[in-house]
């Protein structure tokens, strides 16, 4: 059995990411027309649906808030893959802040409510910004979603400035491919009974060998992350998938 993240397939369009990934994130309740979501975000779910998730995610914004402060540099910030940009309206009471995603409708960047922020339509993979222009880059939730990760890796190096600083959170980190193989095959078969099938070949998880091989970034585990109720429900079941949702603090070299 192959123990690579998906199979060699030709990804789908931008647009066509967009398009199924905004009607999934509504179905889930994970995006909403109403904009108070966002301004509630993270810590309040005005949907109701994902409460648990999102507790998570105000606890890793608390630890991204903490590593921004014990940095020495962090004026200028990049939040990539900033979906409806709650990351970035928040980090901009203290920082000068880019949102960079795909999408720039209502679910991703149309949301982003606030003169502060820059807005930038872009992918991971290339980033259509001045090399060491950056201090900090966050990716919350979205790195997962790159179809080339080493070069979306070498994106961020690129665009951070020496002594910059990588913080990764939220997205499905596995010890071994193997593992991330057999969660992969779940994945397809969530997102075909959710009608939008395509969206598995640009959703894979990662393997700390693939961050540490680059040798772009030193990685440090900031949190060590929880498992999901799948997760959990594997372990106690005696099938580990092994997935964590950690913080990861990555110093450029």
């Amino acid at each position: 059995m192959s123990t690579s993240s998906h199979p060699k397939e030709p990804p789908t369009s931008v647009r066509q990411f967009v398009e199924d990934y905004r009607r999934l994130r509504l179905a889930e309740g994970y995006a909403s027309p109403d904009p108070e979501f966002v301004r509630r975000l993270p810590f309040h779910d005005v949907t109701g649906r994902n409460t648990a998730v999102w507790r998570v995610r105000a606890l890793h914004y608390g630890i991204i808030r903490a590593c921004l402060a014990f940095l020495p540099r962090t004026e200028e910030v990049l939040d990539l893959g900033a979906g409806n940009g709650w990351l970035s309206r928040r980090l901009a009471n203290r920082h000068r802040v880019t949102a960079l995603d795909v999408d720039g409708g209502d679910t991703g960047l149309g949301a982003l409510d606030d003169r502060r922020v820059a807005r930038l339509r872009a992918e991971i993979e290339a980033l259509p910004l001045r090399p060491a222009s950056f201090d900090v880059v966050i990716s919350a939730a979205a790195l997962h979603y790159a179809i080339d990760l080493p070069r979306a890796l070498a994106e961020i190096a690129r665009v951070l400035r020496p002594g910059g600083a990588f913080l990764l959170a939220d997205s499905p980190l596995y010890p071994d491919a193997l593992s991330r193989h057999r969660a992969w095959q779940r994945t397809v078969e969530y997102y075909a009974t959710a009608a939008v099938p395509s969206l598995a070949h640009r959703y894979r998880g990662i393997t700390r060998g693939e961050l540490e091989g680059t040798a772009l970034f030193q990685f440090v585990t900031v949190s060590p992350g929880v498992w999901p109720w799948r997760a959990a429900l594997d372990r106690l079941r005696g099938r580990p998938s092994g997935a964590r949702f950690p913080v990861l603090l990555g110093l450029r070299r």
